[in-house]
């Protein structure tokens, strides 16, 4: 769970900075230039070849094995670095040197001091005999760039297309960021790239984007089967609107294929019908999601939760979602017969919370991406079930497979550090 959140942090940072007006959200001149190579010549490094310390290892796979029914893992004392009457803590940290990334869980991990060092806090608590909450705190530094320049970087990638046509935009694309374009490339191709500017001013921007796991598989064919198996088949939708239900932005992937639809005026995103009223900081994020795991298709429908744009001036910015509904599952029919009561646990009381942002580091100390989620489960049969269908997919993401996508993701980080070189002026 820990490093599929890890990579979805990650992905959102390439999918929105992949174009010139992107990468100027970081300035201009020799400050912008070492906050480009500091951003992502950190999350390059996150990547090198990894090293862990046995605590590490055994922690993690304890940690995943009992995510969803907790009491095991709570009482296994090898799998945290302290413990208080109804409270385990797992310390880790992570840093960069001589060419690996070094991963050990121990007490007392020290706030991160250069590009590239993380901190991770796991909480478990007991609430109850068969209850139980999460807590995940994540800082991971990413240098000298402030939160308001990541946040810009991010917002302009939509904005970018505005005015322009196919043509222009794609040909700013292929010129701004080659390197990034080839590397993702090997997975992703742009098959349409859509802007229309309406009658009044603003542009429409639709974009089809298609999963190619053969591709990859050609160079890396662990990874690439684990694209083809789990990424390709997998069906989603995000629909964000507000609350009175005008769509501003909508995310929709089926049969290897993803169509992004937004509209942008004066550089912001607008709602994507009527008039371009600016897209507001508290919207109501509705997700689909269906995963095909072994011979079982899993998943759900109509999750609504909550997603606030949190900026807090120069110091923060933050996006969080909180989901305090149950959605409708979609689960298999051997799951029927087991009680379902414990699903609505999660979502109950202040409910299910996760938030990625940008916090400005004290004093000398760099920027972190920082990384929150807050999950309360109540042991079951129902969620042991899903629990063992989650960890198969886990499971298939170690060894080899692990380590192309490191090898991937670092490829992908340092094409987007030469791209960003050459396009800040």
């Amino acid at each position: 769970m820990r490093r599929r959140r890890m990579v979805l942090a990650m992905s959102m940072m390439v999918l929105t900075a992949g174009c010139r007006d992107s990468f100027a959200g970081l300035g201009s001149g020799a400050r912008a230039r070492t906050a480009s190579d500091q951003l992502y010549g950190a999350f390059a490094d996150r990547f090198l070849t990894p090293v862990h310390n046995a605590k590490y290892d055994y922690a993690r796979r304890a940690h995943t094995r009992g995510a969803l029914a907790p009491g095991s893992v709570f009482a296994d004392t090898s799998a945290w670095t302290a413990s208080s009457g109804a409270v385990r803590l797992l310390e880790t940290h992570g840093y960069a040197g001589e060419g690996r990334y070094v991963v050990s869980s121990r007490p007392n991990v020290p706030a991160p001091s250069r590009p590239g060092d993380g901190r991770h806090v796991t909480t478990l608590s007991r609430l109850s005999n068969s209850e139980y909450r999460w807590d995940t705190a994540v800082d991971f530094a990413i240098g000298s760039a402030r939160p308001a320049d990541v946040a810009l970087v991010m917002s302009r990638f939509f904005a970018s297309a505005e005015g322009r046509t196919e043509r222009e935009a794609r040909a700013d694309l292929a010129a701004a960021a080659p390197r990034t374009s080839a590397a993702l490339g090997s997975v992703f191709t742009l098959d349409s790239l859509h802007p229309v500017t309406l009658p009044d001013g603003s542009t429409s921007v639709r974009l089809g984007i298609s999963v190619h796991g053969d591709n990859l598989a050609k160079r890396l064919p662990a990874l690439g089967d684990y694209v083809k198996r789990y990424v390709e088949p997998a069906r989603y939708r995000f629909s964000f609107t507000d609350r009175s239900g005008v769509p501003y932005l909508e995310i929709v992937a089926r049969d290897r294929f993803m169509s992004v639809q937004a509209r942008v005026h004066h550089g912001k995103l607008v709602a994507l019908s009527g008039p371009a009223h600016p897209m507001p900081d508290t919207l109501v994020l509705t997700a689909d999601l269906a995963l095909k795991v072994k011979l079982f298709t899993v998943g759900f429908h109509e999750l609504q939760t909550e997603f606030v744009n949190g900026g807090r001036g120069d110091r923060e910015r933050n996006w969080t979602i909180t989901a305090r509904r149950e959605p409708k599952w979609d689960l298999p029919f051997i799951a029927a017969r087991l009680m379902r009561a414990p699903l609505r646990r999660p979502f109950a009381g202040e409910g299910a919370l996760f938030r990625i942002g940008v916090r400005a580091g004290e004093g000398d100390l760099p920027s972190v991406l920082v990384r929150l989620a807050r999950l309360t489960v109540e042991e079951s049969a129902v969620l042991r079930f899903i629990n063992s269908l989650s960890n198969t997919a886990l499971d298939d993401l170690e060894g080899r497979v692990e380590h192309e996508k490191s090898q991937w993701l670092r490829e992908l980080f340092l094409a987007l550090r030469e791209d960003s070189r050459a396009a800040i002026p």
